[in-house]
């Protein structure tokens, strides 16, 4: 049997890294306005940082991120007497979602932070000491660990697309009790209800279980799963039978069933009519 292999696209890439820096400050610090052609991922992991940048002017509180735009002029400056530790992560990307991130300060969550702590854990595999001060020029360890590099470069990849995700494209909604948006769920199913998605498969993808989900979304939804899966199939058979010229096996196919009968008896036990039937009647009215 001969396969068709498929290309995956690459929506951001990073495809230089700058530093990796883990920066503590046991008092206040001023930084001169700097500007590079490189972005900065700067994190609060304790302490308060004073950001003046030309997308931002105001503080950094422990477990806020902000990310510079490349060329974008910035300083910082933190508190006196006051212990401070920050992350800096320079790195090439010129992926334009990420302007949101110059002007939006976010708060990351425990997940979030162990993200940045692998990246930065990472970073010792590839590049050699100094860490806890800012150079111009980090060297590359001579020996490193196999796949170091694209392992950082990953983690960082995935960590931003992940980010991303969560700001620019989810609807705003109160993170569930399992650690994400139960919205996250209901955009999965809209976007995979034509394929054979089952409660199992649910409960792995989003690390719940069975009963905990079918209440939740009954709950956000007013339908049981099974039923959420059967409208959302009925809709686009109507559709369908609106806008294209597709037969009933090739609408069957299209939304995945087995046969064409098994659609048929589906289509008729959700709307009371077979599908030829629904189709006759509905260009009769026409």
């Amino acid at each position: 049997m001969k396969f068709n292999l498929k290309t995956l696209n690459s929506v951001l890439q990073v495809t230089k890294i700058a530093n990796v820096h883990f920066l503590e400050f046991e008092t206040s610090m001023q930084t001169v306005a700097d500007k590079h052609p490189f972005c900065e991922l700067l994190f609060s992991y304790s302490g308060t940082v004073n950001v003046n940048a030309e997308n931002f002017n105001g503080k950094l509180k422990k477990g806020e991120l902000i990310i510079h735009k490349a060329n974008e002029t910035h300083s910082l400056s933190t508190h006196k007497n006051k212990k401070t530790t920050i992350v800096i992560l320079g790195f090439e990307c010129d992926n334009p979602h990420l302007d949101y991130f110059s002007k939006n300060k976010i708060s990351l969550n425990d997940s979030e932070i162990k993200q940045i702590a692998r990246i930065v854990k990472e970073g010792r595999n590839v590049f050699a000491p100094p860490y806890d001060k800012p150079v111009y020029d980090m060297k590359k360890k001579d020996n490193q660990i196999f796949g170091s590099e694209q392992l950082l470069r990953s983690l960082l990849e995935n960590f931003l697309i992940e980010l991303t995700r969560k700001y620019l494209f989810s609807k705003n909604e109160e993170d569930g009790y399992w650690g994400f948006k139960f919205e996250e769920i209901i955009d999965y199913v809209n976007l995979h209800y034509n394929e054979k998605i089952t409660l199992d498969e649910i409960a792995f993808l989003f690390n719940t279980n069975r009963s905990a989900f079918c209440n939740q979304f009954k709950m956000h939804t007013g339908y049981t799963f099974i039923n959420y899966i059967a409208n959302r199939k009925i809709e686009k058979t109507k559709e369908l039978f609106l806008t294209s010229n597709l037969s009933i096996s090739q609408i069957a196919q299209a939304l995945n069933f087995d046969d064409v009968a098994y659609f048929c008896r589906f289509f008729k036990k959700q709307t009371g009519l077979t599908p030829k039937e629904y189709k006759k009647q509905l260009f009769k009215n026409k």
